[in-house]
């Protein structure tokens, strides 16, 4: 089955496992040392600390702009570079002015924004209207921007862990899902003229193997499933998937490629984050 847009796509409900994450974030959080709390992560720039600051923000863009209707924090998303720029600058004066707080504090703080982020949640009409700029123009359907919620702290969370020596399986349990959900880059993102009927083929591993079938006017539809007779296809083990789709470094080793080098290339640029 093919969908051109999100708002024929089936609901992907990822509010029971943004209670986990968040549980797993604390913990984790809770066994820190001083010296792993100041590490280096693999996010520009920031340390573990930093993450976490930005995990909170986050929290609190949220409950601000959504739950209690304060549009002060909104930023303009209809020039895509113009946001992204804004973002960054945004993302990065909220961790300059909050990192004279301890690890104590901000874990204790993201305990209480997680019981109202629970509690937000569960008020949502997963039907209704959110915003995603990597994946459509225009609205898409909240559960969707819930969904992209969870990819943002997967990867987060999996920036600090990394950096900690932490992943232990915390990978693979949430990967499937966020793998679903940032494969919704692939038809707002890829471009590329083509006959009506072009298909390009992505197998993500643990997050299923998906076709880009040309509709015409380099209008691309997602499908689920194998392609009968592919012009190109891409295959990425679980470790190189959500690097590619977050602009990190892939494993070289983690990607075969075939097919026409026009379709493949325009993949490489793709993301499932503001970029």
């Amino acid at each position: 089955m093919s969908w051109v847009t999100l708002d024929q796509a089936p609901v992907l409900d990822v509010r029971p496992l943004l209670v986990e994450e968040r549980a797993e974030l604390l913990r984790l959080l809770q066994g820190l040392s001083s010296e792993e709390w100041e590490r280096a992560t693999a996010a520009p720039g920031w340390s573990v600390k930093d993450v976490a600051l930005h995990l909170l923000d986050d929290d609190l863009g949220w409950l601000s702009r959504g739950r209690d209707g304060d549009p002060s924090g909104r930023l303009a998303m209809e020039d895509h570079a113009g946001f992204a720029d804004a973002l960054a600058a945004k993302n990065q004066r909220w961790i300059d002015g909050a990192r004279g707080l301890s690890l104590r504090v901000v874990a204790e703080l993201l305990e209480w924004t997680g019981r109202q982020m629970d509690a937000y949640y569960d008020s949502m009409d997963l039907h209704g209207e959110g915003r995603v700029s990597w994946a459509g123009d225009g609205p898409v359907p909240l559960w969707f921007d819930i969904a992209q919620d969870l990819t943002e702290r997967w990867v987060h969370q999996m920036q600090m862990r990394e950096a900690v020596g932490r992943v232990e399986d915390y990978a693979q349990r949430y990967l499937p899902t966020v793998l679903r959900t940032f494969v919704w880059a692939l038809p707002h993102q890829f471009h590329a003229e083509c006959p009506v009927g072009t298909t390009v083929q992505i197998d993500l591993t643990s997050g299923g193997v998906w076709a880009l079938t040309c509709e015409g006017n380099a209008l691309w539809a997602l499908s689920e499933g194998v392609a009968a007779e592919p012009a190109a296809t891409v295959t990425f083990d679980d470790a190189a998937g959500w690097r590619w789709l977050t602009g990190a470094p892939v494993p070289a080793s983690g990607v075969r490629l075939a097919g026409r080098p026009a379709l493949l290339e325009p993949l490489q640029g793709i993301r499932g984050i503001v970029a």
